[in-house]
């Protein structure tokens, strides 16, 4: 399945370069040479990102880990904003 459809990047290219040690959205980006257009596969391409970096850090997949730490339950969920791909 496309990621990506204006950089066209597949699932399968995007996993392949996190297993090659990429660990940012931003950095999937720069390896094939794109740069971000629209910006409608920024949040699944984090996610992608995220869920490799808990499988990485032996998650048993709770979605509430942040690099391989478990996030503080009590701790309200923030919303970054910068550049679209980091």
């Amino acid at each position: 399945m496309y990621v990506c459809i204006c950089n066209p990047m597949t699932e399968k290219q995007v996993k392949q370069v996190l297993g090659l040690g990429v660990d940012t959205a931003a950095g999937v980006f720069r390896h094939f040479g794109h740069k971000v257009r629209c910006g409608k596969c920024v949040p699944y391409l984090r996610e992608m990102v995220d869920d490799h970096k808990q499988q990485q850090a032996g998650c048993n997949g709770c979605g509430k880990c942040h690099g391989g730490e478990h996030a503080n339950e009590d701790a309200p969920e923030t919303v970054a904003y910068g550049v679209a791909a980091e």
